[in-house]
């Protein structure tokens, strides 16, 4: 989509208005960093409307509801990604102890070589739907693909990852 100088001026107009007012609401719930992150995604998700010029008026209200679905689902990508770890270490006990904690560095780098053995459009849909928390829209959008074909990358990414962590749990116990 093709961002035109009205869109782009509208927008504009909109952070100067209520862009404290956006990052207030968030800063509740997050640090300032994570505030101004969530802050910045609302105005570029305002970007991607498709009828934005159409709309009447853009409450705060509503860029508000916006950083609020944001900060939800960032929350549940975070308990997702704990829930991995948790299993994985429950799975993958190590020596020096049995604290998520400090495993986290090696899961994390584990986890990253294997989603690097994946291809790359396998790779690109799981971070987008899995790590990044989009709909399959969202990234098939990004992607520019049908949503079938992301679910289908996405699916087949996992089964791989699982596939890998299922070798490297038989091997670990065969040891």
């Amino acid at each position: 989509m093709q961002i035109t100088q009205q869109r782009a001026d509208l927008v504009l107009d909109l952070f100067e208005q209520y862009y404290t007012r956006v990052f207030c609401f968030a800063r509740k719930s997050l640090p300032a960093e994570s505030a101004e992150d969530i802050a910045q995604e609302v105005f570029s998700r305002l970007l991607q409307l498709k009828h934005l010029e159409e709309l009447d008026e853009i409450s705060v209200s509503y860029l508000i509801k916006i950083a609020d679905n944001l900060i939800k689902r960032r929350y549940n990508r975070g308990q997702r990604f704990q829930r991995f770890l948790e299993a994985a270490q429950a799975a993958k006990p190590t020596r020096a102890s049995n604290r998520v904690e400090q495993a986290m560095p090696e899961m994390a780098a584990d986890l990253a070589a294997k989603l690097d053995r994946l291809s790359p459009s396998e790779r690109e849909a799981v971070r987008l739907v899995v790590c990044n928390g989009l709909s399959y829209t969202e990234a098939a959008e990004s992607l520019g693909v049908p949503v079938s074909t992301v679910n289908n990358w996405k699916y087949r990414g996992l089964q791989k990852l699982k596939e890998m962590n299922e070798a490297d749990n038989d091997f670990g116990n065969a040891a």
